[in-house]
């Protein structure tokens, strides 16, 4: 499964990715503001209503805490350990139609992308 840019499982899928590509799992975590950076700025807006979708279908799958920095608290995200695993799919559709190659099961693999044959007529 691939998705399109601008849809709200592209977005979702680009979140999980990521939080697990910079390690944010557990106890480690990224601040809100930080999280639509890297995101074209024509569809940034989609990375809240993403995210708000992601904590409303499974809200065991994110973790968000209210964390001091410097004089004021913000809230910070991070990804459940034990849900990664069923947020792969998301991550592999995003990871597909960006280009990048899927992870395996166990993820820590990558698995090869697949190209759609094109037939050449003679």
């Amino acid at each position: 499964m691939v998705f399109k840019l601008g849809t709200l499982n592209h977005a979702k899928g680009y979140i999980i990715n990521k939080l697990f590509e910079d390690h944010r799992i557990g106890g480690k975590h990224l601040p809100m503001e930080l999280l639509p950076h890297g995101y074209p700025p024509k569809h940034r807006s989609l990375i809240r209503e993403a995210y708000e979708l992601l904590r409303t279908e499974n809200p065991s799958s994110l973790h968000v805490e209210g964390e001091r920095t410097g004089r004021d608290t913000s809230a910070h995200v991070s990804l459940v350990p034990h849900m990664i695993p069923k947020m792969r799919a998301l991550m592999n559709g995003y990871r597909k139609s960006a280009g990048l190659q899927p992870y395996g099961e166990d993820l820590k693999t990558l698995l090869p992308l697949r190209r759609s044959r094109v037939t050449r007529r003679p």
